[in-house]
């Protein structure tokens, strides 16, 4: 269940923002009416390019309002993934600078990596 303060809920153009706090994490919440705490409600995730992110979202919230750990972020990326990303930015950079290939693979691996 969830607890939202006055503070917690605003009006928006579009209808309502609610961000309510559900352990040590920040939930947003919109609603085309004025939130009602004894109220049950329904999620609808319009089938787009956010779909995934939302869904997850939706689930984080449920975990979250069930006593689970709501798990990381969609958009945390594991050690493996942000070291992929940040060699990727590396070598982009290297061959924007006029790079060649084996510069930009000698920087990211070491000339011992190559024959």
């Amino acid at each position: 269940m969830l607890d939202l303060t006055a503070s917690q809920v605003r009006r928006a153009a579009d209808g309502w923002r609610a961000v309510p706090r559900v352990g040590a994490v920040d939930h947003h919440v919109w609603s085309k009416e004025p939130p009602v705490l004894s109220a049950a409600y329904v999620v609808e995730l319009p089938f787009d390019d956010d779909l995934e992110a939302g869904a997850y979202a939706v689930r984080r919230l449920w975990r979250a309002m069930n006593g689970r750990a709501p798990g990381p972020a969609f958009h945390k990326l594991s050690k493996q993934g942000r070291q992929r990303l940040s060699a990727a930015i590396r070598a982009l950079d290297a061959r924007s600078a006029g790079g060649s290939y084996l510069t930009v693979a000698e920087a990211l691996f070491g000339k011992k990596a190559h024959p």
